[in-house]
Order: C-alpha cells, then sequence, then structure tokens
C-alpha cells in the first residue's frame, strides 16, 4: 500500500530540485489511482469550449463551498490556525510558476505567466505576506495545536505536486482553477480574521489577493489556455483533467473540514 503522507513530504521537500525517480513513480501511480474520480467533470470540460471553463469553475460548489462560510461566520482561532498550518506542505507559488513558464508554446502565454510573476512581487513578495499571516494566527492559537495529515488533504495537494513534477499542463489547470476561486475563498478568510481580531497589518495577502486573482485568472485564460490550445489541440484534455482532478479533491477536502464541527456550526455556515 502507497505511503501517502511520506510521498507528500519528500515531494515539499523536492520543490526546489529533483524528486527521486521512484518517487516520480509513485507519483504517478498515486495519479492513476486518483484520477478516475474526476473523469466524469474531466470528460465534460473536454467536450465544452475551453472559453466556458471559468463559468463551470465557479458553477462548482468547491468555489463556494460551505466551509468557507463557516470560516467567515463561526469558526474559532484554533480552527483557523489549523486549517491554514494543515497546508503547510502545499507547494510554493513562485516555483510553480516557473514550472509552468518553462513549458510555454506561445508568446502570450510566456507573457501572461511573467506578469503573474511579477505581481507576486509587488508590493513586497507575496510569500512574505503569508508568512506574516501564518505567523499572526500562529501566535493568536493555541500552543497545542494537532495538526493531521488525512487522506483528503493528502490528496488535493498531491494533485499539485502532479502537475509539478509529471504533468506541467495539468499544473496549468489546476492552477487556473485556484487563481479563478481565489478572490472568494480569500474574501471570506479574510471576514473570519478580522472578526477573530487579526490586525489589517497582518491581512496584506488577503488584502491583495482578494483584488488581483480574478485578474490573474482572465490573463492565463486569454494568454496561456485559449492560445496553446489553439495551437496544440492535444492540450486541451490534460488542461481540463488539472481543472476537474482540482475541483474534484477540493471538494472532498473542504467536505472533511466541514463534518468536524458541529451540526449546529455547519447549519450556520449553511445561513445565506
Amino acid at each position: 500500500m502507497m505511503d501517502t503522507p511520506k510521498l507528500l513530504i519528500r515531494c515539499a521537500e523536492a520543490l526546489d530540485g529533483d524528486l527521486a525517480p521512484g518517487d516520480v513513480e509513485a507519483l504517478a501511480r498515486w495519479h492513476a489511482e486518483a484520477a478516475p474520480r474526476a473523469r466524469d467533470l474531466t470528460g465534460q470540460l473536454v467536450a465544452s469550449e475551453a472559453a466556458a471553463w471559468p463559468e463551470a469553475i465557479l458553477c462548482h460548489r468547491a468555489h463556494t463551498h460551505p466551509w468557507y462560510g463557516y470560516l467567515a461566520e463561526c469558526s474559532d482561532i484554533d480552527c483557523f490556525a489549523a486549517f491554514m498550518l494543515e497546508n503547510r506542505y502545499f507547494p510554493a507559488f513562485l516555483p510553480m510558476l516557473d514550472k509552468i513558464r518553462g513549458v510555454q508554446i506561445c508568446d502570450r502565454g510566456r507573457q501572461a505567466v511573467d506578469d503573474n510573476i511579477a505581481d507576486e512581487h509587488v508590493p513586497v513578495p507575496h510569500n512574505q505576506l503569508m508568512a506574516r499571516l501564518m505567523e499572526a494566527v500562529r501566535n493568536e492559537g493555541s500552543p497545542n495545536l494537532t495538526l493531521s495529515l488525512y487522506p483528503s488533504l493528502i490528496d488535493r495537494t498531491l494533485v499539485f505536486y502532479y502537475g509539478y513534477f509529471c504533468a506541467p499542463w495539468h499544473l496549468v489547470g489546476s492552477l487556473f482553477a485556484t487563481e479563478l476561486m481565489g478572490v472568494h475563498r480569500v474574501t471570506q478568510m479574510g471576514i473570519g480574521l478580522r472578526r477573530l481580531g487579526i490586525a489589517e497589518h497582518d491581512l496584506g495577502f488577503i488584502a491583495i489577493h482578494s483584488q488581483c486573482d480574478d485578474e490573474h485568472a482572465r490573463q492565463w485564460r486569454e494568454g496561456v489556455i485559449l492560445p496553446s490550445i489553439a495551437r496544440a489541440p492535444q492540450l486541451k484534455r490534460i488542461m481540463a483533467a488539472g481543472i476537474a482532478e482540482c475541483l474534484d479533491s477540493s471538494a472532498r477536502y473542504l467536505d472533511d473540514l466541514l463534518s468536524r464541527t458541529t451540526p449546529q456550526q455547519r447549519r450556520a455556515a449553511l445561513r445565506p
């Protein structure tokens, strides 16, 4: 049986270098087992026009999942801290952008990715803003938080490592979906963090990404996805799979997060 927690950790440790050949093979085997869960959605995206993919993403339940309402309205600081810290193995954004830039086949695609990379440094590097936010939440939370690695979290994260190490055009789809859903996600997180007393100084990442992710997604659609499919139609299926597997694994992960809450809390999160 595959030890996916250890595989995830080794992927995270290899992000700035090379993943061992045995782990690349293990990642491919993991994907072969996980991908069928999103097969129907992948087929639907392949059958539709790529120009319609944003609507399909925004209509998926992962986009406005009740978990984000729970964070905004109900979560205590320890739950919020656990949610953020349990994602400590999620790959850093800039290495993923660098990987994607390396496979671009259109000048517009390279420019769109370059623009996104440049934006990640304005007004300061966004990884520094995220580190500041994580530190603020960690300091407010209990020093004895229990952090878990459970199957849906591992699967959701391995989707991105599979794209990074095995199939960069798959990663294009996964990151496109992530960017497109970003505004709702970070806006709800911001509401919850302000409710819990996190200072505005520490919310720079939230403030910036609540405004820029829609524009990044538009640039990716117009500069990367549509021109690349026009030039190399065979790329459509793998990008569609990246989107579908991101959405499916995210929804399963968010379901698990919400299942940890009480029925009363879930009802509150579902209120319009």
